[in-house]
């Protein structure tokens, strides 16, 4: 379901414990309101990691779930990471989701259903469908108010991973000071340009096919302590916005072009040349290649280096000097 569906839920029976499949660890926090009103009374949440979870006593946890604390309210725990945990501590689980009533609530949260406990079966399962630009736009319009074109601008930035969208709202609404609307040129200006316009490094990189170029920007990137995936987010921005170019690259001015990728102008030409140059299955298969990083990342399974490095090649390897993808 959508999250905002989700913000009505009512459980079908009575449970103490649920799966929740969310991708967006700041939808996972938002949940908390909901989680509150089904549950009914006051809570107290615990963010726990599958490590930390395991690490209590089974019995300690069956005690808490039939004896209401003295002081302070019933407590919600909220496992992170839930496919970690073991078959035995899912059992104890069970044993409080079947109890008539019980004081603690356990929540087991992970990125996908299939990431989910497998011993959990017979637990409620919440699966929250995965943001697309048009959500998190919409996320945003909502609850910051800004405008449609502010809003589209912010999610090809930075891709629909809430948690960055939020930062930079914090930061842009304090720039404004609530005396006007947060404007493109807002975002260009705080956003766009942080971390010595390394964004527009990688931008250029990335539109020239420069494959070396790349790899030094990103690298540099990492070292000054920005995130892999939102490395990966503009990434998948630029790619996006070579898609829309290309599509239009046979019939439109470059102006027109920028104008519809949301390119400034003065790379118009630049960038028409990149999108002539390009093909559609080129294309596809990139944004193939842009998942499949999307996912190592988010495994943990290789070096944040390593998977940048390979996913560049995998981009612009091919679109050395001299190369044409078009016949």
């Amino acid at each position: 379901m959508k999250f905002s569906a989700f913000l009505k839920f009512e459980p079908r029976r009575q449970s103490h414990v649920f799966l929740f499949a969310c991708e967006d660890d700041f939808l996972v926090d938002e949940s908390r309101s909901v989680w509150t009103r089904v549950f009914g009374g006051e809570w107290a949440f615990e963010r726990l990691s599958a490590k930390e979870f395991e690490a209590l006593e089974g019995r300690e946890l069956l005690e808490a779930a039939m004896s209401p604390p003295l002081f302070g309210p019933s407590r919600v725990l909220l496992v992170y990471d839930a496919g970690k945990v073991t078959k035995k501590k899912m059992a104890i689980a069970e044993e409080i989701a079947a109890l008539a009533e019980s004081s603690l609530k356990i929540i087991f949260a992970a990125a996908s259903r299939r990431s989910l406990p497998k011993s959990g079966g017979q637990l409620p399962t919440i699966d929250i469908d995965p943001l697309r630009p048009s959500d998190a736009a919409r996320w945003l319009r909502e609850r910051y108010g800004v405008s449609p074109e502010v809003a589209a601008y912010l999610v090809d930035a930075l891709g629909c991973p809430l948690l960055p969208l939020v930062q930079e709202m914090e930061k842009l609404t304090a720039y404004v000071r609530e005396s006007r609307p947060v404007e493109l040129s807002d975002v260009d200006l705080l956003t766009l340009r942080t971390g010595q316009s390394r964004p527009f490094e990688l931008d250029d990189a990335v539109i020239a096919g420069n494959y070396r170029n790349a790899v030094g920007v990103a690298g540099a990137m990492i070292e000054e302590g920005v995130e892999p995936l939102i490395i990966l987010s503009m990434l998948a921005r630029v790619w996006r916005q070579l898609l829309r170019g290309t599509a239009l690259a046979d019939a439109a001015s470059p102006g027109d072009i920028a104008a519809a990728a949301r390119i400034p102008t003065w790379k118009a030409s630049a960038f028409r040349t990149a999108c002539a140059r390009l093909s559609w299955p080129r294309l596809v298969r990139g944004f193939g290649e842009l998942v499949a990083a999307d996912k190592r990342f988010k495994t943990g399974a290789a070096d944040p280096d390593l998977v940048l490095d390979l996913l560049l090649w995998n981009l612009l390897g091919p679109l050395r000097e001299g190369h044409k993808d078009r016949g």
